[in-house]
């Protein structure tokens, strides 16, 4: 049987012939808590500045690779348009019919079903595998790993998850032939979904600009797997840059820190909750006292005249201002929100800009009172005091809903109790910024 290691050499051995390097001070090391991740060899340390990993775009895998050199699209990879060397493209309908994210996982279903005659299969063969997407991400756990959730934020987008990829997979079928149905499964669609959530970056940040006008869509339209590049797991602190040679067509992971031997080298997955690491991911970060990830999304409905502000908007838990709530300062329209009244001190001052939008909508209170102003009260009583019943209502709901779901008996498994302590979490922010708003209150 071959071993991890064995299958990450033979990995890094394929890349290394596609004119990539891993750094020679890191090693990828694997054991039952990382899986795979970067480390630096004994006697051996990194540096400010240092290359950790360089790719070259060949090696990438994503919906470009279903059309590069298709007689019907414009764009190819090769300076003389040819074909790829398998030619085993999909259908032009189902190419043309088909949103490109959709697109690029089927195309890895494609090369998973090629087995060891694809020229990703190294690469591949690293990935977990589909038997074991039920211990992956939560929308793929079974029935009574997901109520476990139930309650929280993140069951609900479990369910609007399930009923996306339902919806992708059956349009898409629609367009394949009947020679398709047989090894183009559901499950093989859901495992597909699992590695690009998981997994892929966004292209714009990757791919050169150059490669834009010969596309049938938009660069961020799809996503991009980056073999031995994608070990690197995530820290919100590590230090790093993302660069991509044009002329060379490859793509660096650079770090910005030292590391010293035996420790673990970071990506940085950029500024995510829990609740985003919960479900794109598969894992959150532990709280702990000089940083934490725990955060409550509310969401507002649309307007079409609040542009950002009809996004979501997180609760902390922790005060915006503390310094361990480092996810939460990324996400403030101002700096200056910071300095708040207390009943404000754990909410994005998006939110309370949105609801300061929604409760002076019609009337002259909204002349000349900039988003500093709301965040400190100086806003007649009356609008403060409906901005704060608001708040105090939708956050009671929110902590009931929680209490009223409580799992009936204890966990049994990983998914269940990551789902308790992500649940538990939820819980504590939601008190602490209840408990905020009644001691700031008046």
């Amino acid at each position: 049987m071959v071993t991890a290691t064995e299958r990450y050499d033979a990995l890094l051995r394929w890349v290394e012939e596609g004119g990539g390097s891993l750094n020679p001070a890191v090693e990828i090391y694997h054991d039952e808590i990382t899986k795979g991740s970067f480390r630096v060899r004994d006697s051996c340390s990194i540096g400010v500045d240092q290359v950790i990993v360089t790719l070259p775009l060949s090696r990438s895998l994503s919906y470009l690779d279903a059309i590069d050199g298709h007689p019907d699209f414009t764009f190819s990879s090769s300076p003389n348009g040819a074909k790829r060397e398998d030619a085993s493209y999909f259908p032009t309908g189902f190419l043309e019919g088909t949103p490109p994210h959709v697109v690029g996982r089927f195309f890895l279903m494609q090369e998973y079903i090629l087995g060891p005659k694809s020229k990703w299969w190294p690469y591949i063969r690293t990935l977990p595998q589909p038997e074991h997407m039920s211990n992956i991400l939560p929308a793929m756990w079974p029935t009574d790993d997901v109520e476990f959730l139930r309650g929280t934020n993140a069951f609900a987008a479990i369910q609007d998850i399930k009923s996306t990829l339902k919806k992708e997979y059956k349009q898409a079928m629609k367009l394949l032939p009947e020679s398709y149905h047989l090894e183009y499964t559901r499950p093989l669609y859901h495992w597909a979904y699992s590695i690009y959530t998981s997994r892929s970056f966004r292209p714009s940040l990757i791919i050169p600009a150059g490669t834009s006008p010969s596309l049938p869509c938009d660069l961020d339209d799809f996503s991009v797997l980056l073999p031995l590049y994608d070990i690197g797991n995530h820290s919100p602190l590590a230090k790093v840059a993302w660069a991509t040679d044009e002329q060379a067509q490859v793509c660096t992971l650079r770090s910005r820190q030292t590391y010293s031997a035996g420790e673990q080298i970071f990506n940085n997955y950029g500024m995510k909750t829990n609740a985003e690491l919960l479900l794109g991911y598969g894992f959150i970060l532990p709280e702990q006292d000089d940083l934490h990830n725990d955060y409550v999304h509310i969401k507002t409905k649309a307007d079409p005249d609040a542009g950002d502000l009809a996004a979501t908007h997180v609760v902390s838990l922790r005060p915006m201002a503390h310094q361990s709530s480092f996810v939460g300062r990324s996400r403030l329209l101002s700096a200056d929100s910071m300095s708040c009244l207390p009943c404000f001190s754990h909410i994005q001052d998006t939110l309370i800009a949105a609801l300061y939008e929604t409760i002076t909508r019609g009337g002259d209170e909204t002349n000349d009172v900039c988003l500093n102003d709301i965040m400190r009260g100086d806003i007649p009583g009356e609008v403060l005091g409906k901005i704060i019943d608001s708040l105090g209502s939708k956050l009671s709901i929110d902590l009931e809903s929680i209490e009223v779901n409580e799992p009936e008996y204890e966990a049994i498994n990983r998914n269940q109790q990551l789902a308790l302590d992500y649940r538990e979490q939820c819980r504590k922010v939601l008190e602490n910024a209840l408990r905020s708003m009644l001691a700031g209150d008046g």
